[in-house]
């Protein structure tokens, strides 16, 4: 996978030298402010806690993830502080997420503006045959390593411009990438209240200038949690969605009440959204076809991903059985997928085989013995799919009030986010500003 920081290095360094944040040619940043104000910041080691000063009247964003917010929840549920919110400023009609609608890549591509098979996180769960080694969201150490992760998060941006950022958690924020973390950072645990999530944001936008963060994620996984055990209409899911517009709501009245209360953009928006599977719409893989017992699978009931011991001969074979034995799925060979899944870049690590069930239908590694089929209600199928997309609420002085806008893909919104804080984006994002600007006013 390829390396981002290192191929545009030089690019962003004349870029940033041209506003002025570079002056100099120093290699590295000193740890002495006074130094840095002197011109030898270069951004390898993040800004250090220390608004440039350049920085010091540029405006604040913060951005809330809401996991497995369904577009349409905030019609079908009391949600009156997220409403106040999309009456202030702009409301899209859903948010497109990235392939595969699964938490970990979305997140992912949403801070970098990438793909995923460009930022290399290509699901929750992947294995790396060039590194012999596999990545999952439940393993400590490959999730605080940064080595797994490419492109440039907008903390990693603003950090290396000089600009303090902070993360109440998001995907890639407890790993160093390219040596850079936000000068402020949890690691997860789903434990922590809300509130006392919200009131961190707040006593982080509470301190003196010199070393407030102007941008900020904070993350809620309680609707994801509840969308996957019960359905749009249950009492749960409700409560749920009740929930987190109530920490809108405070973390609204917070920034209300700050003396820069007009230079804060507050977005709010989702990872995916969620869909029904049911018990007699399933394939037992093992059951259907004789699987290699070398050949690695990864990815959830509604994408898996084979990686194969074979060559390409084989890789054929088996593609056509599995696509003979699941009619309602279709079958990919690395390197064959359609272009705008934009899923063939990060090689290996995208596997030799994907499976992708239609829309309600779902395969599981296991035997139906080994794993009885149930109904319940997930995500991960075609992006394509409206109840697959998120959503997009956002306020703040670009914002003109009470905007509605069609659905956009993800991926562009960290230029969004780097035009709002007056940053240099990262010249290799996938994302493009245009797609957005149209609701911003100059």
């Amino acid at each position: 996978m390829k390396r981002i920081w290192h191929k545009s290095r030089l690019q962003r360094l004349v870029a940033l030298a041209s506003i002025g944040l570079l002056t100099g040619c120093q290699a590295a940043r000193t740890a002495d402010a006074d130094a840095s104000e002197a011109g030898g910041f270069d951004g390898s080691e993040g800004s250090g806690g220390v608004n440039q000063a350049i920085h010091l009247e540029k405006p604040y964003v913060v951005m809330v993830s809401l996991d497995g917010f369904r577009h349409d929840y905030l019609d079908l549920f009391p949600t009156p502080n997220l409403r106040r919110l999309a009456d202030r400023g702009v409301r899209a009609r859903g948010l497109i997420p990235v392939f595969p609608v699964v938490t970990f890549p979305n997140h992912y591509s949403i801070a970098t503006g990438m793909y995923p098979d460009a930022h290399g996180l290509v699901s929750n769960s992947f294995y790396d045959p060039a590194r012999g080694e596999s990545y999952s969201l439940s393993d400590r150490t490959a999730v605080e390593d940064g080595s797994w992760y490419g492109g440039e998060p907008i903390w990693v941006t603003a950090e290396s411009q000089g600009m303090v950022a902070a993360s109440f958690y998001w995907v890639g924020s407890e790993a160093p990438v390219q040596g850079i973390q936000p000068t402020h950072w949890r690691r997860f645990d789903a434990g922590v209240p809300y509130e006392t999530r919200v009131d961190q944001v707040l006593e982080w936008l509470s301190e003196p200038e010199e070393h407030r963060p102007h941008m900020v994620t904070l993350y809620f996984g309680g609707v994801d949690a509840v969308g996957h055990n019960f359905p749009p209409e249950s009492p749960e899911l409700a409560e749920a969605v009740v929930q987190v517009d109530r920490m809108i709501g405070r973390l609204m009245e917070g920034i209300e009440a700050l003396p820069f209360a007009d230079r804060v953009y507050l977005i709010v928006l989702s990872d995916h959204g969620m869909a029904p599977f049911f018990a007699e719409q399933t394939y037992h893989l093992p059951d259907l076809v004789e699987i290699d017992p070398a050949t690695v699978i990864e990815g959830a009931s509604s994408h898996l991903v084979l990686y194969t011991p074979g060559g390409d001969e084989s890789d054929d074979d088996l593609r056509d059985l599995l696509a003979e034995a699941m009619p309602r799925t279709t079958v990919y060979r690395r390197g064959r997928m359609p272009e705008r899944l934009h899923y063939e870049r990060a090689g290996p690590r995208l596997g030799d085989i994907v499976i992708m069930p239609d829309l309600g239908w779902s395969v599981l590694r296991w035997s139906a013995a080994e794993r009885p089929a149930r109904d319940g209600y997930t995500h991960g199928w075609d992006p394509a799919h409206e109840v697959m997309h998120g959503v997009f609420v956002a306020a703040g002085p670009r914002f003109g009030p009470g905007q509605r806008i069609d659905s956009f893909e993800s991926i562009h919104i960290y230029p969004l986010l780097a035009e709002l804080l007056g940053l240099v984006p990262n010249p290799e994002a996938d994302g493009r500003l245009d797609v957005l600007a149209p609701i911003l006013s100059y």
